[in-house]
């Protein structure tokens, strides 16, 4: 298991690369564009800005974009299943010749051919939460490895097997898919038998409703597995609703105020937390080097995940985890 160790010891060495980058005149000195007034300005294009991971990472673009003296676009597609929505936003903010792109795709097929677009007209295009193909780099955490580490979660929560239902997150979406494939790859072998297993929206009234019917299908069902706080904060409430906090244990990602609150009272049993606006922040500070003709020898950064459990929750630094609370992207 990784935790607060793993935080301190692989996050400063990916601080220091970037930070090495962007310490050469880097935070004033790009070139100007995005607009005739000359002002530097960085375009973020988003599926969606709900959740704790959004709004973390867009918190993180808006602090270290201000601190490097550039303005921010934001463009969100209002839901994964709008891919062709994010394509046109895509080509929108190449259009309007901002200096530095990032993107977090809905779907990284479809938003290929317009990012290679923008690389093409010379703009610094990066992925943002998650690798972006035909961009020239990323800052994010890897979906395998979520779905790695909450199959460590898994393990340890039941080691001697049990059985599971999952909260798979959207249909389709690569990121839900890839957790819940490499958990699975994980936990083979382990004697945890997924016995209901249903995508939906990232919900938490969702999450609430599925977690529900697992529930009577399965009264004494072992463990939820939500692919991230949305709808694992919903199954937590259902197991909450069901009195069996701490008899059906929950396992999920990220690590929003309603997650911390449900593991306070004993019914969100591990998290797998992103740092979400330390990777809003390494992504900004990459793209600006870039701008200003820094050439890193790594232009693909993984940020390491957190895992937080009731025991070591106190002592874990959130500052790089979510927003303030009520603070919300300019959208």
């Amino acid at each position: 298991m990784f935790g607060n160790r793993r935080l301190l010891t692989v996050g400063p060495l990916l601080v220091a690369g970037v930070m090495a980058l962007t310490s050469c005149g880097a935070s004033n000195g790009g070139s100007s564009g995005g607009g005739s007034s000359g002002s530097k300005t960085i375009g973020v294009s988003v599926p969606t800005v709900e959740g704790p991971f959004f709004t973390g990472m867009l918190y993180g673009i808006e602090q270290q974009a201000k601190k490097d003296g550039y303005k921010v676009t934001i463009l969100s597609a209002g839901s994964y299943s709008n891919v062709d929505q994010q394509v046109n936003q895509i080509q929108t903010l190449t259009a309007k010749k901002v200096d530095i792109m990032l993107v977090d795709p809905a779907d990284p097929t479809a938003t290929q051919g317009p990012i290679q677009q923008a690389v093409s007209q010379g703009m610094v295009t990066l992925g943002s939460g998650d690798p972006a193909p035909g961009a020239q780099g990323s800052v994010s955490a890897s979906h395998c490895t979520v779905g790695k580490d909450l199959a460590t979660g898994a393990k340890q929560l039941l080691p001697h097997g049990g059985t599971m239902g999952v909260l798979a997150g959207p249909a389709g979406a690569f990121w839900s898919t890839e957790r819940l494939k490499c958990f699975k790859q994980d936990i083979a072998g382990t004697g945890i038998k997924i016995v209901a297993d249903k995508a939906s929206n990232p919900d938490i009234s969702d999450g609430l409703s599925i977690a529900s019917d697992f529930l009577q299908r399965y009264p004494s069902l072992d463990l939820v597995y939500g692919a991230d706080d949305t709808v694992g904060d919903g199954g937590a409430q259902a197991v909450q609703a069901a009195h069996r906090c701490g008899k059906t244990r929950v396992l999920s990602a990220v690590f929003g105020q309603q997650a911390q609150q449900l593991m306070k009272s004993g019914c969100l049993s591990y998290d797998v937390a992103l740092q979400p606006v330390l990777i809003g922040r390494r992504a900004v500070e990459l793209g600006v080097a870039m701008k200003s003709g820094k050439k890193p020898g790594n232009t693909n950064l993984e940020i390491p995940n957190v895992a937080i459990t009731p025991k070591n929750m106190s002592s874990v630094d959130i500052g790089d985890i979510r927003a303030p609370q009520g603070w919300k992207p300019s959208v």
